[in-house]
């Protein structure tokens, strides 16, 4: 199971709260220690990766302000050198309502500079923030849903509302566009919405998240699928393009367990439903090429899966030493890059082929061969003392 893959890590001084790749595979990580939190100052670093040195090089780097949050989610812009992240204000802005969180940022070669800022969380709460965030395919629309249900779409590179503000029925857990830029998926705990991006009217619903056992569940994550290939091993008689499905990871509600369903966008039905791990997922993430997925899981594991099979490809046991925050994929899934609040980042390099899956079962078999031979012993001489009795 690709046991021998080369990692690193880098240690970056602060915890990570969000991680985005730029349109050349640089690492742009956001974190930090918060409001008032003196000695842990509120970053979003831009590193390049050295896979020969197995380091990450700082190449820019933008100090926030102490008395505002650190940045809870960011996305890069598909074709610009442009982020965008949220950046609660001070707790006195926030009360006032002046709390322009969703900020525009220009990563140059040697700094980041700040631009337009909008106010996306709809409340005077400073518990509430915006938890995740991301741009559609063209770059002209990004979205955001926040812990106060509020959902935002707005037009870039104005930060203006595309069209009002809806209001979800619990905090939004993630967003995402489908290939078109036509939908966007909405998941919350209890129900998947898929809206309309050029109205924000109604297109699909889906609640009462639960396996295939009746178990019931929270959806945690939902992702459009964007890859040239079909489905296989799902039973089924007919192919079904990737780009016809989504992916939603759901979570038990005793947190015992993880599954992710694929759901088929034309008839919304669900295809297949698959137990994943024994603990919660905490962040999810797929290649740009919609091959590959990846999670972390609350037992601080790293799992990357195929996305046509849902097989698991690689498991990486304790890979930091502290909560998983965040997932990303370069741009050419060469590598999987996390982070974590433990103030390290890793990188993982990823194969160029990935085993079949004789591959996979006859290295676990060689792997184990000691363990095989005596078991066979075993058999060997159980048979043999009965035949000699008989």
């Amino acid at each position: 199971m690709c046991a021998k893959l080369d990692r690193f890590t880098n240690e970056v001084g602060f915890p990570i709260g969000c991680i985005g790749v730029t349109q050349n595979n640089e690492i742009v990580l956001g974190g930090g220690g918060g409001a008032g939190r003196s000695g842990v100052k509120n970053r979003l670093s831009v590193y390049s990766v050295d896979s020969k040195a197995k380091m990450l090089k700082p190449v820019c780097e933008l100090v926030l302000s102490n008395d505002e949050d650190a940045p809870t989610c960011l996305a890069v812009h598909p074709k610009d050198r442009v982020l965008v992240s949220s950046i609660n204000r001070s707790v006195e802005q926030i009360k006032r309502g002046e709390n322009a969180n969703l900020r525009a940022f220009e990563m140059k070669k040697k700094s980041i500079k700040e631009g337009k800022a909008a106010v996306t969380v709809c409340s005077t709460s400073d518990f509430d923030y915006q938890k995740c965030v991301a741009f559609d395919p063209s770059g002209k629309l990004v979205a955001g849903g926040s812990t106060n249900g509020t959902l935002a779409v707005l037009s870039y590179p104005l930060l203006t509302p595309a069209f009002p503000f809806i209001e979800a029925s619990d905090e939004v857990n993630d967003v995402d566009f489908n290939s078109s830029g036509k939908w966007l998926a909405v998941a919350t705990d209890d129900e998947l919405k898929v809206v309309s991006t050029k109205d924000g009217s109604l297109v699909q619903t889906i609640d009462n998240p639960h396996t295939t056992s009746g178990t019931q569940a929270v959806f945690r994550f939902a992702r459009f699928g964007h890859s040239k290939g079909v489905l296989s091993g799902l039973n089924r008689q007919d192919t079904m393009g990737i780009k016809n499905v989504m992916y939603t990871v759901m979570n038990t509600r005793t947190r015992k367990q993880a599954y992710i369903a694929i759901w088929d966008t034309q008839t919304w039905t669900r295809l297949t439903t698959r137990p994943v791990c024994n603990s919660a997922i905490t962040t999810f993430a797929m290649s740009r090429d919609g091959r590959l997925l990846a999670f972390a899981t609350a037992s601080l594991n790293i799992v990357v899966c195929d996305a046509h099979t849902l097989r698991v490809l690689l498991r990486i046991p304790a890979a930091h030493s502290f909560a998983i925050t965040a997932l990303a994929f370069d741009r050419e899934t060469k590598y999987l890059v996390s982070g974590s609040a433990d103030e390290s980042c890793q990188v993982t390099v990823l194969p160029d082929q990935w085993p079949t899956a004789f591959d996979m079962v006859a290295e676990m078999i060689m792997n184990n061969l000691q363990t095989v031979i005596m078991f066979l012993v075993i058999v060997f001489a159980i048979l043999t003392a009965l035949y000699l009795r008989g």
